[in-house]
């Protein structure tokens, strides 16, 4: 399966987990990209091992754009695509040494 292929599983996924938090009366507004997380993650564990992804395995799929054009503009890519970039950035050398510094000392 490509990369693209598993993007696409996990945008239909998070489009699902959006749907149903609205038809439980959750307001959009209300929905952050986090509680996309067990669901993206649950899906990601049956095609990929990401224990030891690197800041560039997280850009490779940030970028496998779906080919399917009806989801570019879903609130599923948009959960997928915020949960990949905080995966890369989290996964970058330094970055959570930077952001305990920036947490403490502010600037």
């Amino acid at each position: 399966m490509t990369l693209s292929e598993i993007r696409q599983k996990l945008v239909l996924t998070c489009q699902a987990e959006y749907d149903r938090k609205i038809e439980c009366g959750i307001h959009p507004y209300a929905i952050a990209s986090y509680h996309f997380n067990n669901v993206f993650d649950t899906e990601l564990e049956k095609h990929i091992d990401v224990s030891n992804w690197k800041a560039g395995d997280w850009r490779k799929l940030m970028n496998a754009l779906p080919d399917d054009p009806d989801a570019s503009n879903s609130k599923g890519q948009w959960a997928v695509g915020a949960i990949c970039n905080s995966a890369q950035a989290w996964a970058t050398p330094g970055f959570a040494e930077a952001y305990r510094y920036h947490s403490i000392h502010g600037g």
